[in-house]
């Protein structure tokens, strides 16, 4: 899934990356070590680009395990659909945990959440 470039500020978006693979004093390197391990296989080189050179049109979900690995919104705008699915999951884990447990922050994952609580209170 990829966005088109005008509706990302790309100078926000590379500058905002950097500063919070700094913040965790990180390398390009350790940031790909991360992802890797947590499910999203990418190179160091490609996250350079996207610090330095962004391409024409930028891999959102890419941009989606860089939000959940640096702790740090990268994509604007609080009705955007896309979420990952395994952020989908644990929302769905958190009613086989508690009835009732709290929506999450996330706008996306908010809906998801109360959907399913109205579906548990119709039946």
């Amino acid at each position: 899934m990829s966005r088109p470039l005008q509706e990302i500020s790309l100078e926000q978006l590379s500058r905002t990356l950097r500063e919070a693979r700094e913040r965790k004093n990180w390398t390009l390197e350790q940031l790909a070590r991360e992802l890797w391990v947590r499910g999203f296989p990418t190179s160091q080189n490609k996250l350079w680009r996207l610090e330095n050179k962004p391409p024409n049109r930028i891999d959102t979900e890419l941009l989606l395990w860089l939000e959940k690995v640096l702790e740090v919104p990268l994509l604007e705008g609080n009705d955007r659909k896309q979420v990952l699915i395994e952020d989908v999951l644990a929302v769905l884990d958190a009613f086989t945990a508690s009835r009732s447990p709290a929506p999450p922050d996330d706008a996306s994952l908010r809906r998801v959440h109360d959907k399913v609580a109205r579906l548990l209170a119709a039946r």
